[in-house]
C-alpha cells in the first residue's frame, strides 16, 4: 500500500457493507410500515383527508408516528437484527467490532437518534437527512444513529 492510499476499514471477519441504494430503500419501506398503523387510527378516530387539522392534532399524529418507528425499529433489529425493510433489501443491523447481533440497547440508542430527528417539526426532513445522510462521508457506511450505537448495516447471507 502507497502512503497516498488511505486504508480501507477494518470490517468484522465475513462483513460486506450494505449498499448505498439498499439502505435508502429500507429506510423508505419502514417510514411507511411505521406510518401506516398511525394513519389507520387517525381514520378510526374520525379524521378524513382534506380535513383541516388543529395543530394539537398534527402533534398528537407527529409523537404516535415517533413512537411506532421508535418501538418498531428497536424491538425489530434487536430480536432478528433486521426490519422489514432491511429483510425486503438483504441488509441487516451488525456490531461494528465483532459483526455480532446488537442487543436491545444498542438497538434502542440507534432508533431513538432517527426518532429524535423525526420528532422535530418543520425540520424533521433535514435532520432525519443528516442522520442518514452522514453515511455518505464515512468509509464504514456509518450514519450518526450508526456511530451512536456502535453499528454497521451489511448484507445478509
Amino acid at each position: 500500500m502507497s502512503l497516498d492510499e488511505p486504508e480501507a476499514p477494518a470490517l468484522p471477519e465475513g462483513a460486506v457493507l450494505a449498499s448505498y441504494g439498499a439502505r435508502v430503500i429500507g429506510v423508505f419501506l419502514d417510514q411507511v410500515i411505521a406510518v401506516v398503523p398511525v394513519a389507520v387510527g387517525a381514520v378510526a378516530a374520525g379524521v378524513r383527508p382534506g380535513d383541516k387539522l388543529a395543530t394539537s392534532t398534527l402533534a398528537a399524529l407527529n409523537v404516535a408516528a415517533v413512537v411506532v418507528l421508535f418501538v418498531y425499529q428497536t424491538v425489530m433489529v434487536a430480536l432478528l437484527g433486521r426490519t422489514v425493510g432491511k429483510f425486503a433489501t438483504g441488509t441487516k443491523v451488525v456490531r461494528r467490532d465483532t459483526g455480532g447481533r446488537i442487543g436491545w440497547f444498542a438497538s434502542a440508542q440507534r432508533a431513538i437518534v432517527t426518532a429524535v430527528a423525526g420528532g422535530v417539526p418543520q425540520v424533521a426532513l433535514l435532520l432525519e437527512g443528516v442522520v442518514y445522510g452522514a453515511a455518505w462521508f464515512s468509509p464504514t457506511r456509518q450514519g450518526v444513529h450508526d456511530r451512536a450505537a456502535g453499528t454497521l448495516v451489511v448484507r445478509a447471507r
